[in-house]
């Protein structure tokens, strides 16, 4: 008698190459799934904490299989299964601008740049099948077709090869209709296809901007889960949680800001990202073994990146810098701070400035052991004394504070 065969759920390596099916099984074989919870980012998050060679064999197996011509040019699309009542949607995306260097990449135009778009075919149950990057400018008729098969012969996983019951053709990627026509009219029923309608443009065409706003709401929640729990980190005072919580909020934002938000949710991811690096800064300058400066001062620098009106990132820089001792910097990004128009009145930089202030006077004027250079030049420390009473209050003196 033959073995029972299991009716559970279908393998979902069914279909991939050997060697993507390998790396796949082995990176995998650590993720706890109750964590998947339908959100693929959570994969992701997973790839970026395993050994980076099998994650680069996972990603050559990947690329591996796109760019395969000879399973493209042997697959028997004749024969292949129809997903009933199905259907796919092909669009053409813009991503941004490349000039004439391929690592001069900008979201907006500039003179000598050439458009780079993408094209996406993903399904009714909102997967994405295949997402091709077109070499700068239009695509070609060819580039247009060898997508579409790879969505059929190798979609991303869990899909397995098939054809939907309907493919809808974005309006924009008109122009290749006549010489995908043979292709998509060889293809088996119930398979048929339509190219969409002028009308249709904008509601089809969001289709992707849909699926972007699903995964900016879903990255977004998860930042700020991990947000919290990296402030809760730093309340009981556990550097390495919070670093590790802090870098897991920004990953997530920063996969958010990767979707094409509006500007408004742009913006405001931004400041996210901002306040998650001063934050991850302010766990680097923590007392105690693990204290490093020098990442506390890159994680707060570049918060003012996506920021610049976020004090604390500079407050953190002028932290930073003071035990790195370079006070003078300290106090450099303290003012610079402070002569925004935003920050001017920030408590937090108000009330660093006279400390570091104080500790450069000391150094410079009082303590036996500080800079001596300047303390015999009468000129200088009257001016510097002049400084001082007008920034800290008349009851001061460099030389005495």
């Amino acid at each position: 008698m033959a073995p029972k065969r299991s009716l559970g759920k279908p393998d979902p390596f069914a279909g991939m190459p050997p060697d993507m099916q390998n790396v796949f099984q082995k990176v995998l074989s650590t993720y706890n799934k109750k964590d998947y919870n339908g959100d693929p980012m959570s994969l992701m998050h997973h790839l970026s904490t395993q050994d980076p060679a099998d994650v680069e064999a996972l990603l050559s197996a990947v690329a591996g299989s796109k760019t395969s011509d000879d399973r493209l040019s042997t697959f028997n699309y004749k024969k292949v299964p129809v997903r009933k009542d199905s259907f796919w949607v092909m669009q053409l995306s813009p991503m941004g601008f490349q000039g004439k260097d391929p690592q001069d990449y900008r979201e907006e135009y500039f003179p000598g740049s050439t458009p780079v778009f993408s094209i996406f075919i993903y399904d009714d149950r909102d997967q994405f099948l295949v997402q091709e990057m077109v070499p700068p400018g239009m695509p070609s008729s060819d580039f247009v077709l060898k997508a579409l098969k790879h969505a059929i012969t190798s979609p991303l996983p869990p899909n397995r090869p098939c054809a939907p019951s309907l493919l809808v053709i974005a309006y924009k990627l008109s122009p290749h209709v006549d010489a995908l026509r043979p292709f998509l009219d060889s293809l088996p029923a119930p398979f048929s296809w339509r190219l969409e309608t002028p009308e249709e443009a904008e509601g089809v065409g969001s289709g992707v901007h849909k699926l972007n706003v699903k995964g900016i709401a879903k990255a977004t929640k998860r930042a700020e889960e991990e947000k919290r729990l990296g402030n809760e980190a730093i309340g009981r005072k556990d550097r390495t949680a919070a670093v590790k919580h802090y870098t897991e909020a920004y990953e997530f934002l920063a996969d958010a800001i990767a979707q094409n938000p509006s500007d408004e949710e742009k913006r405001d991811i931004k400041r996210a990202m901002a306040i998650c690096l001063a934050n991850r800064a302010a766990a680097w300058l923590m007392e105690g073994d693990g204290q490093d400066a020098k990442k506390a001062l890159a994680d707060a620098e570049r918060a003012t990146t996506f920021d610049e009106n976020y004090g604390k990132a500079y407050y953190r820089q002028a932290k930073a810098q003071q035990l790195l001792g370079a006070r003078e910097s300290s106090i450099d990004v303290l003012t610079t701070a402070l002569k925004r128009p935003s920050l001017a009145s920030d408590k937090g930089l108000n009330d660093a400035l006279p400390e570091e202030l104080r500790g450069l006077c000391r150094r410079l004027f009082v303590d036996k052991y500080g800079d001596l250079r300047a303390r015999d030049i009468t000129e200088f420390v009257q001016r510097a004394d002049a400084h001082v009473k007008k920034t800290l209050g008349p009851e001061f003196s460099a030389t005495t504070v």
